[in-house]
């Protein structure tokens, strides 16, 4: 098993073909929907719905104004990659 050691989360390791998985093991990996993964944006879409629920997580938590500026940057991102034109 893998461990995840800054949150503490134990993965199975997978095991492929030259260590690149296809989409629906990573999602099977990370415990999303296979269904919810079909293409690359979507693991994209899935990172930017996530962060948004954190965000006000982390705000009632007290959470560094830093570490959250940080987060909604990484979002911003995502959203700029989906948004590209190639």
């Amino acid at each position: 098993m893998l461990e995840h050691k800054e949150i503490g989360k134990k993965y199975n390791k997978i095991t492929t073909k030259n260590n690149i998985m296809t989409l629906e093991e990573v999602a099977i990996h990370h415990r999303i929907n296979p269904n919810s993964l079909n293409t690359k944006d979507d693991a994209l879409k899935i990172g930017i719905k996530s962060i948004k629920e954190l965000i006000p997580i982390m705000e009632k938590r007290g959470v560094g104004k830093n570490t959250i500026s940080d987060i909604k940057r990484l979002g911003l991102f995502f959203q700029d990659v989906i948004n590209t034109s190639s």
